[in-house]
């Protein structure tokens, strides 16, 4: 893998992730005029290679996208620009993290930098239909990660593998397709059954958790991920920030 490769495998994967969202086919070619970049947003990345991968916008680019991801009338400021592009770079790496040739890299989330680097860029075009069209400003530096021997940690994997592989359901590929309820709760207390029948429009309930705390992901009412509150296209949705085990997940299923 090289750092041409993965700008290109980014770059289609956030045309294909804007062209879902817009409803309209996203594609992105290697063309187009540098552009004045006025947001980077920087993704690191580790696994079989590791590095960083800087994808650029321009003023204009990012505000276009902003205003028709959220479905703004006015002008979006500069808060939801950055929500705006930090999601949806989030999403293209981790689309690009399934594909053949960057099997085990795991992109952390994705960040603003103040400044662009100042190295010649790889610039592509992303499109999505009429709706939407820039030119992006890429650059990546990809190292092989270091190998270094740790028999003890290596027999910790192998041990944890044999554990999951051991504990998963023989015939789990039989059962994969099966639909499952997704529930985002924000939080949960306890009433007296007096304080219930108080209720009425305009009452406040105390869930207990700060705004700023993760919400909890259940799949079939057991917890399987926490997450932070996000709006896409004007919907409310969420940015997974912590999976709970393999092991753990799997119980789910088994429930």
């Amino acid at each position: 893998m090289n750092a041409a490769i993965l700008i290109q495998a980014a770059a289609r994967e956030l045309a294909t992730v804007v062209g879902a969202l817009l409803d309209a086919p996203g594609s992105a070619n290697v063309s187009g005029p540098v552009p004045v970049v006025r947001w980077p947003v920087s993704v690191t990345f580790s696994g079989p290679s590791t590095g960083q991968l800087v994808l650029g916008f321009d003023a204009a680019g990012a505000q276009s996208l902003a205003r028709l991801v959220m479905a703004l009338d006015t002008d979006a400021d500069d808060a939801a620009i950055a929500d705006t592009l930090i999601e949806l770079c989030g999403q293209a790496m981790g689309a690009v993290s399934q594909q053949e040739g960057f099997e085990g890299l795991r992109f952390a989330q994705a960040t603003i930098l103040s400044s662009a680097p100042q190295m010649e860029p790889t610039n592509i075009n992303v499109n999505a239909g009429d709706q939407f069209d820039t030119t992006v400003a890429g650059w990546a530096n990809v190292e092989a990660a270091a190998v270094v021997p740790n028999t003890a940690l290596a027999a910790t994997q192998n041990t944890a593998g044999a554990f999951a592989a051991a504990n998963a359901p023989a015939n789990l590929d039989l059962i994969l397709d099966i639909e499952l309820p997704l529930t985002v709760r924000f939080g949960e207390t306890e009433m007296t059954l007096a304080a219930l029948t108080r209720l009425a429009p305009g009452s406040i309930i105390d869930l207990g958790r700060s705004p700023d705390d993760p919400v909890d992901v259940l799949v079939n009412g057991r917890l399987v991920a926490r997450a932070d509150v996000v709006v896409v296209g004007g919907n409310y949705g969420v940015r997974i920030v912590e999976v709970i085990s393999a092991a753990d997940r799997l119980k789910t299923v088994a429930g």
